[in-house]
Formats: C-alpha cells, sequence, structure tokens
C-alpha cells in the first residue's frame, strides 16, 4: 500500500484517506482511522464495533466492503484503520458542488439505496446514521453505496437522528432512506427543524399526533408538542411532485412500524418503473 494522498472525509471520532493498494491488486481504496471516545473502553478480546458489524455482512454491491482491518497505536491511543472499497464522492458532497439529480438519477440511487437497506435486514443490521454524508458514489457510473456503520448495530441495540423516528427494529432503516429519497428528488430535508425538538413538531404537524397504538408499537414516550390535525405529506411537500414518488413514502412515513413498507417490497414500487424500463432496454440493445 502506497502513502495516503487525501483526507476524503472526517467524523468526530475518524477521518478517511485516500491511498493506492499495490497488492493483491491495484486500486483505490478508502482508509478509516477511528479513535475510541474517552469514555468507552474496548477490552482487549473484544472487537471494535463497527468491524464486528461489517464483518457480519456478505458482500453486496450496495454496501461498502471491509477488505483489511488493523490497529496502531499514536501517544497511547489506540487507531482503528478499516481498509475499505473507495468511491470519489458522497451525496452530501455533491450537493454542495451544486449537482441535481434528474428523475432517473433519484430513481437509480434510491434503487441501490433501498437494496442495501434489504440486505441489511437479511443481516440483521441496523444502520442508525443514514444520510447524505454516508452515501458514497461514482456519479459517473451511477453506483452508490451505504457507507460510514460506526452507529450501526445488531438487531437488539438502540439511538437517533435527523433521518429517524425512535422504534427498535430494522424498518428505522426503511424510514430513513424514504427521507433521503426524497433529498434525491428535491435536494433538501424532508423533516428539517432547528433540532430534534422542532423537527418532531413538524414531523406531527405532517402526519398528525401519534394515536396510543403508535406510541406503543414506537415503544416511545409521547411527544411533548401541540396536537393538530394532520397537514398531510402531499400538502407539506406541494404541488409539482411525483405522484409515485409521493405513494412510496406515504408506504414508509407511518408512525408504526409494522404499517410501513419493508425495503425489499418498495423495490416493487411503481416509482422504480421508468428505471425498470430502462435497465430492459439496456439489456435488449446487448
Amino acid at each position: 500500500m502506497e502513502a495516503c494522498e487525501r483526507v476524503c472525509g472526517n467524523g468526530r471520532f475518524s477521518n478517511v484517506y485516500v491511498a493506492d493498494l499495490i497488492l493483491p491488486e491495484q486500486r483505490k481504496i478508502a482508509i478509516k482511522n477511528s479513535w475510541e471516545p474517552k469514555n468507552i473502553a474496548i477490552a482487549k478480546d473484544q472487537v471494535y464495533p463497527e468491524v464486528e458489524v461489517l464483518s457480519k455482512i456478505p458482500p453486496h454491491r450496495n454496501i461498502v466492503t471491509l477488505l483489511y482491518y488493523f490497529t496502531r497505536k499514536i501517544d497511547n491511543e489506540t487507531i482503528h484503520c478499516l481498509v475499505l472499497d473507495y468511491l470519489p464522492d458522497d451525496v452530501q458532497r455533491l450537493r454542495e458542488k451544486g449537482i441535481k439529480f434528474d428523475t432517473l438519477d433519484a430513481q437509480l440511487y434510491s434503487y441501490q439505496l433501498f437494496s442495501a437497506v434489504a440486505f441489511l435486514s437479511v443481516c440483521k443490521v441496523i444502520h442508525l446514521d443514514i444520510k447524505p454524508s454516508n452515501l458514497v458514489v461514482n456519479h459517473e457510473d451511477g453506483i452508490l453505496k451505504l457507507a460510514d456503520f460506526g452507529n450501526a448495530v445488531l438487531f437488539g441495540s438502540t439511538t437517533a437522528n435527523s433521518y429517524q423516528v425512535c422504534e427498535e427494529d430494522d424498518i428505522r432503516n426503511v424510514w430513513s432512506a424514504a427521507c433521503v429519497t426524497y433529498d434525491f428528488i428535491c435536494t433538501r430535508t424532508l423533516f428539517k427543524g432547528k433540532d430534534s425538538e422542532n423537527q418532531m413538531r413538524i414531523i406531527v404537524d405532517v402526519l398528525g399526533y401519534p394515536t396510543s397504538e403508535d406510541i406503543k408499537a414506537m415503544s416511545c414516550r409521547r411527544p411533548r408538542v401541540h396536537r393538530s390535525t394532520a397537514r398531510g405529506l402531499e400538502k407539506y411537500i406541494g404541488l409539482g411532485f411525483s405522484k409515485k414518488a409521493l405513494s412510496l413514502l406515504q408506504a414508509v412515513l407511518v408512525y408504526d412500524p409494522k404499517k410501513r413498507k419493508p425495503a425489499a417490497e418498495l423495490l416493487q414500487h411503481d416509482y422504480f418503473e421508468e428505471l425498470r424500463k430502462v435497465v430492459l432496454l439496456c439489456c435488449d440493445d446487448r
């Protein structure tokens, strides 16, 4: 492996570098250097959490692959080094460059995201941080992969961010993916709040106040916000939004996790009809 070229991403407890792998094959790779938070100690015989999760996910075309893993010491601090396959951009970076997706791009990337989410469900993995900056892409080739499993857990564990609601199983991945699909289409966040409390107000304004059954199904406390009649997604999103895309969002963005369509079913949704036609046309041309 040759020297790292540059930092291509960073987070609170990690930096990601681009490097060249020489053997067993020449290729670009990403090296994620992660350090342990001061308040979390990892036992010597314990596997680093992100490595444990990634090692349980078989290779999938829309999920980053862990190629190698090693550790090194710097000033008595353990650095966990994950060698991953490399894609040159992420969706957030494309946004910052002013790149917008056309209808087919949005469908293509959404399909790949739901494909990754469907596979994670089979692998019993909850990602917990699906958002534009964690979706690496090769925009020229139209390839998307779900990355950054630093917050991911196996079924039975917990937490939440801007693209999430508070239930405890893999269907939360689907909620996040639906919100990101809206971002693909409109180049903006669906439920954008100043903070988590303000965001919850927006969600309740759109979907209505959750019923007692919803609260029980989500295993969370009642939101301390004003009870109001639901505006509905259609009014909130506005005119001109694709009916098929709206239908897909409505199939997912409901409080009760059991009433949300799973990712595997969403791959058959009418929203992807045009994409399927293009794929068939390309196959016929061959």
